[in-house]
């Protein structure tokens, strides 16, 4: 936003904001680290070792373990929240991965059999528990690993809640 004087305006962006452009940017950089995981650690070095179904448990266990750090390192930088405010952001999160996925896969004519191969979690496959921990892991990592930024304690980049 311009004021009178062509200078930016300096109002900070508030606490869910902040959170969501946050997650908005890990995900930014996370989409090559995910690529590399699915497309060479899974189908060119688990998949002739362990066949794809084992491969593809590995990349998504890794791809769980990952989103839950990312989610604490991004929790302890947001400074103060409310548990809806994480909620938010694991929703918004999740909702990335659900769009780049669907939206990717459909671009480059893939068929909607071949997508939802992932989603059988009685066939062993596990995108449905990845999808679980964007959507979750803020609000958990929030609650127990850093309960003290939702009671009004300030963090690095503290904001106020509101």
């Amino acid at each position: 936003m311009k004021s009178a004087t062509g200078t930016r305006d300096a109002r900070p962006v508030g606490p869910t904001a902040y959170l969501l452009m946050k997650r908005f940017r890990v995900w930014l950089a996370e989409i090559p680290l995910a690529a590399v995981n699915a497309f060479v650690l899974m189908d060119l070095v688990y998949a002739p070792r362990v066949g794809a179904l084992h491969a593809h448990q590995i990349a998504m266990t890794t791809r769980i373990v990952v989103a839950l750090v990312l989610a604490y390192v991004i929790t302890w930088l947001a400074g103060e929240y409310r548990p809806a405010t994480l909620l938010l952001a694991g929703l918004f999160w999740m909702g990335l991965w659900l769009a780049f996925e669907w939206g990717g896969s459909l671009v480059i004519g893939r068929p909607v059999d071949e997508i939802l191969v992932g989603w059988h979690v009685e066939q062993g496959y596990l995108w449905p528990y990845v999808l679980l921990t964007y959507l979750l892991a803020p609000l958990l990592v929030g609650c127990t690993l850093h309960p003290a930024r939702s009671a009004g304690r300030t963090g690095p980049r503290s904001r106020p809640v509101r």
